[in-house]
């Protein structure tokens, strides 16, 4: 091979392994801020942690006697909750908050108002986040899976009393209420509250990827998931909101800001078009990403308490 050509060879090769090592460390950065849990440092500050402590200190949640629990993951991780009993319950709802979300952050108000209706609540932290344990998050695929032994635990909780279960999520929470809804047994969840929630971790990661790193669908997403699958152990398509609710008859109750600029809610006009159930979608007007309860007030609590009587009709109906 003649000296200039090989030369030649040499220099896009070269340049062919740099833009592979530099996708990998594209790849391997977004990762990392995507699905890393709570030991992830790089992409939190002081100033937003002094903040959520902050406003745990001022919270109503920080008043109530909540009493801790936890239960054992599939995969062998130590999750934990805040059980809060009402004296008067009419029913229980898990609550599950957001991506690098907090119990108290995500649910502080909402979780006063569902209280004064009559509400005792399970407030979980869901997996690599808060003081529950593991490494990665899984947008709703894995977490579905700790959502039914959350359930199994409230169900031995209550095994001598019939009360009505009840879901409740924002963001990532309500993604993983909604994949958890095509699994759950018939009748065990009288309903579903998923407020801003996405239809498809892939979607939602890739919208986040573009957003951030201004990247392309392909390769980085195959790359992605082929990460995911090595390190965390699922893939961002192998499960969807969408799938969940078509195959359940669980109401549901959707929620979403129209001027969410993280979770679009055309994301929840997907998932409300997919679910075969009882259903009923709720847009609140200039609401932002988790705002719709302040922004909507009276709107929002008169549709959940409409929502709470939808369990009495189905009982009726015979469903």
């Amino acid at each position: 091979m003649p000296e200039k050509r090989f030369k030649w060879v040499i220099a896009a090769a070269g340049v062919i392994l740099s833009a592979a090592l530099f996708l990998k460390m594209v790849v391997d950065l977004f990762f990392t801020y995507a699905a890393r849990g709570k030991s992830l440092k790089l992409f939190t500050s002081r100033k937003r942690e002094k903040a959520k402590k902050e406003q745990y200190e001022n919270s109503w949640l920080k008043k109530q006697s909540l009493e801790s629990v936890s239960v054992k993951s599939t995969d062998g991780l130590k999750l934990k909750g805040h059980y809060l009993k009402n004296p008067q319950e009419k029913r229980i709802i898990l609550c599950f908050h957001g991506w690098r979300g907090t119990w108290t952050g995500d649910f502080d108000k909402l979780a006063e108002w569902f209280y004064e209706e009559g509400s005792s609540l399970l407030l979980v932290e869901q997996r690599a986040q808060g003081e529950s344990e593991g490494k990665y998050m899984g947008f709703g695929i894995l977490e579905r899976k700790d959502c039914r032994k959350w359930l199994d635990f409230v169900r031995k909780m209550y095994r001598d009393k019939e009360i009505p279960v009840y879901l409740a999520g924002v963001s990532m929470g309500a993604a993983t209420v909604l994949m958890a809804a095509g699994e759950i047994p018939q009748g065990q969840v009288k309903g579903i509250l998923a407020d801003c929630g996405f239809s498809s971790a892939y979607d939602i990661v890739l919208r986040t990827g573009k957003n951030m790193f201004h990247v392309k669908e392909y390769p980085l997403m195959k790359w992605l998931n082929r990460r995911c699958r090595k390190k965390a152990g699922y893939a961002l398509d192998e499960y969807t909101a969408m799938d969940s609710v078509s195959r359940t008859e669980i109401p549901v109750l959707f929620v979403h800001g129209v001027a969410d600029d993280f979770v679009p809610w055309e994301m929840s006009q997907a998932n409300y078009q997919a679910c075969r159930g009882k259903k009923k979608l709720l847009l609140a007007e200039g609401a932002r990403h988790c705002q719709s309860f302040e922004v909507l007030g009276d709107v929002y609590k008169d549709t959940v308490k409409e929502f709470f009587e939808w369990e009495k009709e189905c009982r009726l109906e015979g469903k």
